[in-house]
């Protein structure tokens, strides 16, 4: 064979070898003979972000540079995140290099917040309105109960009318007057709030000392005091209110859960461990008893068969005046003493150890886990009860129910009555006391601050939990969130429904006057009271 024959011949073979890939390509859809290569996608690139300086409560525009720097033309959806929530969107159009401004606007921003588009951060920085100032009582952060709560109005109230909360940790006693004083030589500072009794004094000397501020004080009693000589009994300063509570009724709510309770688990006992005597903890500590006597009068008339036949170690056979074991421990911050005073009533059989001493509730409730884990129990009895907070979460299935005493209501209350210029008119109309408490009403409209705790509310005090964590650096949380649900749903299912019955219906009772709980704030009233309640 010559030469060229052999050429031809590798030539054929070759041309058959490229048709033969050329077929089996074409067969599996791979398009490897593309004369041109597709053009690239649009791919967005976004800069220039421009946020704006607003004052609290004003629209904020944003603006930011996109262009399409693909080789096609495309659409792209432009979310506006504040703080993690979509306020606005922004759809775009743009062909191959295009460029373009374009404008979202984030509406009503209240606080300084962060903001995310495309990619892009940054930060919305608001002026406010004006300053609160809250004062704490001895404690401060972190007790999860009445200083936490004053301290979530001011947040509630930054979040819903563009106020900056400051807030003055009192240490000791010797602090109420400094860190008042340093609020009111603040000139943005409109409102200055002190949480507590104890600072009733502290108060009426530093508003005589600013009359231009206005004051508010939670549990005071400042037109009642002298306040040693500055100003009369019964004079009302016209730049302070005192908020005061019907703590009385709520822990009646309360008080006759746990004596129902108590019936049902043939237990002889209702236990209550309470901070500094003072009279504001005789409202709790009569209203408490009363509620525990009406339920166990409710239960004779309503299941008159059964009250008959209760075994002796019913509370209902043990005598009126030995029912519920009570002590004053004489602190708010001794969280050893709230274990020492709980721990015998839970070792007499208490179904329950309510909690009217802050955080010394973290006292009782580590009797309950020491009780639980030594039984080993997921459920009480026995149970606890909570104050002020929704104290729930702290142990769920033992907390049965907490008396929520609304001091974050005082505070955001106050606080939109300075930004609508109504509170000094309030102050003047209501005498310098403000009540808040069950169907309460200020100027017309329902303003309500007691409340027995539900499943519904039990979210917003987690997130208490979670704050307390990120100030302490510790574990608070017992659970997730989601398990915390659980069993507090659980725990409360598994009460029979006559008992949540009776509590609903003296709390209807009480809102509309049918049944009126007793209030002890002298010492007259809880002398009188405890003759009969022990």
């Amino acid at each position: 064979m010559s030469m060229l024959d052999k050429r031809g011949i590798a030539k054929i073979t070759a041309i058959s070898i490229v048709l033969i890939i050329v077929v089996a390509a074409i067969s599996a859809g791979v398009t490897y003979l593309a004369t041109k290569p597709a053009p690239k996608a649009g791919a967005l690139e976004a800069s220039n972000l421009s946020i704006p300086s607003i004052n609290a409560g004003q629209d904020a525009v944003i603006t930011l540079d996109v262009k399409n720097t693909g080789e096609s033309e495309n659409t792209w959806s432009l979310d506006l995140e504040v703080e993690g929530e979509v306020v606005a969107t922004e759809t775009v159009t743009l062909g191959p290099g295009e460029s373009k401004t374009i404008e979202l606007t984030a509406p009503d921003v209240m606080k300084d917040s962060r903001v995310e588009i495309a990619g892009l951060t940054g930060t919305i920085n608001v002026t406010p309105i004006f300053k609160i100032a809250v004062v704490s009582d001895i404690g401060g952060r972190g007790d999860l109960s009445f200083n936490d709560m004053a301290f979530k109005g001011g947040d509630d109230a930054e979040e819903d009318f563009g106020v900056e909360m400051i807030e003055l940790i009192s240490v000791a006693e010797a602090d109420y007057v400094p860190n008042l004083r340093t609020a009111a030589r603040d000139p943005d500072v409109e409102l200055i709030v002190g949480v507590g009794f104890l600072l009733t004094d502290a108060l009426v000397e530093v508003a005589l000392e600013y009359p231009d501020k206005n004051f508010m004080g939670i549990d005071t009693y400042t037109k009642w005091t002298t306040a040693g000589g500055l100003k009369d009994v019964g004079e009302v300063l016209p730049n302070c209110v005192d908020i005061i509570y019907e703590e009385h009724k709520g822990s009646a709510l309360v008080g006759a859960l746990g004596a129902l309770l108590a019936i049902h688990y043939d237990k002889p006992y209702l236990g209550v461990v309470l901070g500094i005597e003072i009279p504001v903890l005789w409202k709790f500590e009569i209203g408490y008893k009363w509620g525990c006597d009406w339920a166990i009068s409710w239960y004779e008339n309503n299941y008159p068969t059964q009250y008959a036949a209760e075994p002796a170690t019913s509370i209902v056979k043990t005598p009126k005046k030995e029912r519920i074991p009570w002590t004053y421990t004489g602190t708010f911050s001794d969280i050893t003493k709230g274990y020492s005073a709980a721990l015998p009533m839970y070792e007499a059989d208490a179904i329950a150890v309510y909690n009217v001493a802050g955080p010394l509730g973290i006292g009782i409730n580590s009797v309950v886990r020491d009780i639980a884990r030594r039984d080993r129990l997921e459920s009480g009895p026995p149970f606890w009860i909570g104050v002020d907070a929704n104290q729930d979460w702290m142990n769920p299935g033992f907390v049965i129910a907490s008396m929520m005493k609304r001091v974050d209501y005082g505070v955001y209350y106050a606080t939109e009555w300075v930004k609508d210029d109504t509170f000094r008119d309030l102050v003047d109309d209501y005498g310098g006391e403000i009540t808040l408490g069950i169907g309460t009403e200020i100027a017309g409209v329902l303003t309500e601050g007691i409340a027995i705790s539900t499943l519904a509310d039990l979210d917003e005090f987690i997130e208490m939990g979670v704050k307390a964590e990120e100030l302490t650096g510790e574990p608070v949380l017992p659970g997730t969130p989601e398990w915390i649900r659980a069993k507090a749903e659980a725990m409360r299912e598994a009460q029979p429904s006559w008992i949540w019955e009776a509590v609903e219906e003296l709390e209807a009772k009480i809102r509309t006057g049918e049944v009126e709980v007793p209030l002890a704030f002298s010492a007259d009233a809880i002398a009188y009271w405890r003759g009969i309640f022990g």
